[in-house]
């Protein structure tokens, strides 16, 4: 038992030591946003017991006139990553149910651990959904 788990911390510090050494860049965008939430992002590619994995932190602030308020309707905020093609290679989606004060920021994360060789972009996109 121990023999492994020497094996899988010296595997993750060497995925640690070649993630992003292959000189690949990740861009990023955001695609649309029918929100008065303003997004800043920033990606990571992080190495782990089962692989390496990529994160956007998003960071988003109200800059609209008026609290956003978990009634009635609620931003919900997409990150697509995609191939150099085009193909979506995953898609999640956080709906913010939570208020959000003028001026406030919050923090979300999202993670792709499948294909991340393959992993070109990935796009941001905000909207309006129905509580």
């Amino acid at each position: 038992m121990h023999r492994r788990a020497v094996l899988g911390t010296l595997a993750a510090g060497c995925g640690a030591l070649f993630a992003g050494c292959s000189g690949s860049r990740v861009d990023g965008e955001v695609i649309s946003n029918e929100t008065p939430l303003v997004f800043s992002h920033e990606y990571s590619t992080q190495a782990t017991y089962s692989g390496t994995r990529v994160v956007v932190d998003v960071t988003a602030e109200n800059q609209g006139v008026e609290p956003i308020t978990p009634e009635g309707r609620v931003p919900r905020v997409v990150c697509t990553f995609l191939d150099n093609g085009g193909g979506t290679l995953h898609r999640s989606g956080l709906e913010l149910k939570k208020s959000i004060g003028v001026e406030e920021t919050i923090t979300l994360e999202f993670t792709l651990a499948v294909d991340v060789d393959d992993m070109s972009r990935y796009a941001l996109r905000s909207e309006w959904v129905e509580e």
